[in-house]
């Protein structure tokens, strides 16, 4: 017991820290100027975050909470993201639309691996940038970084880099629509699979109309559902990783997402009529505020020092990457739906 109080006193002044940029970035994301631009609280706050631990001196006390954040706070949100999912609605999309962002997302991960291999990229910041792009932006850069013990530095740059290029492909989709009159089927299978943020492609699918808006955006939900196989897959591979160079035999801890069999375990509970609507509409707030608080800290935890030394080619990766997916994205939603 005295443990646990002790623990408690640690970590409450750096959870303090994170739950206020937290709270300031939610309040930010209501402001018209952000809403038009289509900002979501998470990217507010993992930039706050930087900006504070750059520009100001966080005392090392608060870093027990900060961390405490980063890792256990986001297993948490990640596990309540299943409140956004449901099998009925997987079930909407068809066959061929799991096919699509099956195929699109799989081809994806590959591509950027292959890319960040030819650019010299870190394996674990390829990665993510993979991940972030084919799947669902910042949500599942930050599930699968604990998955690969990715440091905070690679997890904030994927962040930045997915961002940036899912915000631009947001713009130019409704543009492409509009200038070569695409089938609104057509185009919101091919926003849906192909841009980064469920944000972004719920902005850009109802650019398009409402029916091509909620087909899109049911299309994504879908993507985030891969975050399963993704960290499985990616857990496995941490596994025969390692663990140092001067010891190339010796074999990291199985790294097992645990934390993905709950977001699993949600995602059923929510497909079954168990819990009230009200019910689940408030899971899902109280997720985006945990989500939000995770990014701020992970914001506390990014030196621009470290970043520095990576350079500019992981905005080469990212852009290669959105070039790729929105033209592979493209070709098989013509195949399939066209």
């Amino acid at each position: 017991m005295e443990q646990a109080i002790q623990f408690v006193k640690k970590v409450t002044p750096g959870l303090l820290l994170v739950g206020m940029i937290a709270w300031l970035s939610m309040q930010i994301q209501h402001l018209d100027v952000v809403q038009n631009m289509h900002f979501s609280s998470l990217i507010i706050a993992i930039l706050l975050g930087m900006l504070v631990k750059n520009l100001f001196r966080v005392p090392p006390s608060l870093d027990v909470g900060i961390h405490f954040a980063v890792k256990k706070v986001l297993r948490l949100a990640i596990i309540l993201l299943g409140f956004q999912l449901s099998l009925g609605e997987i079930g909407r999309i068809g066959g061929k639309g799991f096919l699509l962002v099956t195929v699109v997302t799989a081809a994806t991960l590959i591509f950027t691996m292959w890319i960040g291999k030819k650019l010299g990229l870190d394996r674990d910041l390829s990665v993510l940038i993979g991940t972030g792009s084919s799947i669902c932006g910042a949500s599942a850069v930050a599930a699968v970084a604990p998955v690969i013990d990715a440091k905070e530095r690679d997890t904030s740059f994927a962040i930045a880099t997915v961002t940036l290029f899912g915000t631009i492909a947001m713009f130019l989709y409704p543009i492409v629509f509009r200038i070569f009159q695409l089938p609104d089927l057509l185009y919101a299978v091919w926003a849906g699979s192909s841009i980064h943020e469920v944000g972004q492609v719920v902005a850009a699918g109802f650019a398009a109309g409402e029916g091509a808006g909620q087909f899109a955006t049911l299309i994504k939900l879908t993507r985030v559902l891969l975050i399963i196989p993704a960290a499985i897959l990616l857990g496995a591979a941490q596994m025969k990783r390692p663990q140092t160079d001067a010891d190339p035999r010796s074999i990291r801890r199985i790294a097992i997402p645990w934390f993905v069999f709950g977001f699993l375990a949600v995602v059923l509970i929510n497909s079954l009529p168990l819990l009230p609507k009200p019910i689940t509409q408030t899971m899902v707030s109280v997720d985006s505020f945990l989500l939000t608080i995770a990014m701020a800290g992970m914001g506390l935890e990014t030196s621009f020092k470290n970043m520095k030394t990576v350079g500019m080619k992981p905005f080469y990766a990212g852009l290669l990457t959105t070039l790729f997916i929105a033209i592979f994205g493209f070709v098989i939603s013509a195949l399939l739906f066209a």
